[in-house]
C-alpha cells in the first residue's frame, strides 16, 4: 500500500534525528567540559593546591608568618588573590603560564631549601615584573588609593609615602616588595652590573673623546710626579681626553668656582655638583675660561675655570652606559627598599644633594659607590642637560 500524496517518508526523518542527537551529545559534552574546566580552575586556585608542590614549602612557611595569613581583623588573603588575575583573558594566560611551574616541579628544579634560595632572586624579579606591568592589579583588588583614608594611617611615614605615591601614580609593588615572602639577596643585581663595568676599566679605545672615573681618584699636573698632585676628581664626571702617557691619561678638568670657596670646582654655576677638589698646585694652574656670573637668587658670584691634568687609567672607563647602568642598579637596590625610589626628574641638582644624603645613611652603600650614585642623580636631575 503506497503513501498518500504529501505524506512524509519515515526514512526522511532519520538525518534530522541524527543531527539532533549530535547536537544533544555536543551540548552535553560542552556542558560537562565547561563544568570540568570551571571546577579545575577553581580547584587549582585553592591555597591547598598551590602549596601541594614540594617546591612551595619555603614560600608557604613565609606566607604563614605574614599579615596576609594572620592579622587582627581576621581577613586571610589566599595565594590566588595575589597571583591569579580575575579578568578572563589574564586569568587564562596565568593558567597557561603556570604550566612552566608544573614542569619545573616534575623535573625537580627546586627540590631543597638551598635550591630555592639559589633561585629566589630570579623568581622574585619575575613576579615583580608582572606586578609592574599590570600596575599591581591584584593588589588593587583589595587596596585602592580612592578607598584609603590616608590621614588615619598609623604612621607619618605611611601617610607621607601613600600621599606621594597617589600623586605620582606609583604602583604598589614599588614599595611593598618582601611584604609576604622573604626579600632575596639583591647583591647579584649590582654584582652583574659591576662585573660588566669592570671589564671596561683601563680599556680606553684610541678614538675615545671622553672618559669617566668609576671612583674618586687623585690627579696630577705632571705624569708620574707625586709632588704635582693637585687634588681629587669625583666619579662620573665627563673628562675630555687630551693625551696619553703609558698608564696615565691627560684630561681637561673644567667647571665653576664659587666666590669664597676656591678649593672646590663645581660642574655648573649655582649647582653643587662636585667635580674636584683643588689643592694649592691646582689653584695656581687654573686658568679662567669665561666671564663670571652672579646668581640672582643667592647673590653668589661664580667663575668658570679649567686646567689640564693627568689621571691613572686603571679607574677610567669610556663606556658611559655601563657606568650609569651600575650606578642605577646601586640606586634601585639600595634606595627602593623602604619606599618607592624617587624618579630622576623629581628633584633638581641641588635638591638631590639633600635628598640623597637623607636616604643614604639608611643603606649599606660604600663611600665610593655613594659618590658615584650622587653624581648620577645630580647630573640626571630635572634642571640638567645630559653630561
Amino acid at each position: 500500500m503506497g503513501f498518500r500524496d504529501g505524506a512524509r517518508n519515515p526514512r526522511s526523518w532519520r538525518p534530522g534525528l541524527l543531527w539532533v542527537a549530535i547536537f544533544a551529545v555536543g551540548a552535553v559534552t560542552a556542558l560537562v567540559a565547561t563544568g570540568a574546566s570551571v571546577w579545575t580552575a577553581q580547584f587549582t586556585d585553592t591555597t591547598e593546591f598551590c602549596v601541594s608542590c614540594h617546591s612551595m614549602a619555603t614560600p608557604h612557611r613565609e606566607y604563614q608568618r605574614s599579615a596576609h595569613f594572620s592579622n587582627a581583623s581576621g581577613v586571610r588573603v589566599e595565594c590566588h588573590q595575589c597571583h591569579v588575575p580575575k579578568q578572563p583573558g589574564p586569568f587564562v594566560w596565568a593558567k597557561i603560564r603556570a604550566a612552566r611551574d608544573l614542569y619545573g616541579e616534575v623535573m625537580g628544579f627546586i627540590d631543597t631549601p638551598e635550591e630555592y634560595e639559589a633561585r629566589r632572586l630570579e623568581l622574585a624579579e619575575r613576579v615583580w615584573a608582572r606586578f609592574e606591568e599590570t600596575d599591581s592589579r591584584e593588589c588593587r583588588d583589595c587596596h585602592s588609593f580612592d578607598a584609603m583614608t590616608i590621614a588615619k594611617q598609623s604612621t607619618a611615614e605611611a601617610r607621607n609615602q601613600h600621599t606621594k605615591a597617589k600623586a605620582n601614580g606609583e604602583t604598589c609593588i614599588s614599595c611593598h616588595k618582601g611584604l609576604v615572602h622573604t626579600m632575596p639577596d639583591m647583591g647579584p643585581i649590582t654584582q652583574i652590573a659591576r662585573d660588566e663595568l669592570h671589564k671596561t676599566l683601563g680599556q680606553i679605545p684610541a678614538e675615545s673623546k671622553t672618559v669617566r672615573l668609576v671612583a674618586t681618584e687623585a690627579y696630577f699636573l705632571t705624569p708620574g710626579d707625586e709632588d704635582s698632585r693637585g687634588g681629587r676628581i669625583l666619579p662620573g664626571i665627563a673628562l675630555p681626553v687630551i693625551g696619553r702617557d703609558n698608564d696615565m691619561v691627560q684630561v681637561k678638568l673644567s667647571g665653576w668656582r664659587q666666590e669664597g670657596a676656591d678649593n672646590v670646582l663645581y660642574l655648573e654655576a649655582g649647582k653643587r655638583i662636585l667635580v674636584a677638589s683643588l689643592g694649592a698646585n691646582a689653584r695656581e694652574a687654573l686658568t679662567a675660561s669665561g666671564d663670571s656670573v652672579t646668581i640672582a637668587e643667592t647673590n653668589q658670584t661664580w667663575s668658570p675655570a679649567s686646567l689640564e691634568v693627568w689621571v691613572p687609567s686603571a679607574n677610567l672607563t669610556a663606556d658611559t652606559d655601563r657606568l650609569w647602568g651600575y650606578a642605577s642598579s646601586l640606586y634601585a637596590v639600595n634606595c627602593a627598599m623602604c619606599h618607592a625610589a624617587p624618579h630622576l626628574n623629581e628633584y633638581d641638582a641641588n635638591g638631590w644633594l639633600g635628598q640623597f644624603k637623607a636616604m643614604v645613611e639608611s643603606t649599606t652603600l660604600e663611600k665610593q659607590d655613594r659618590a658615584l650614585v650622587q653624581t648620577w642623580l645630580q647630573t640626571h636631575a630635572s634642571d640638567m642637560a645630559p653630561h
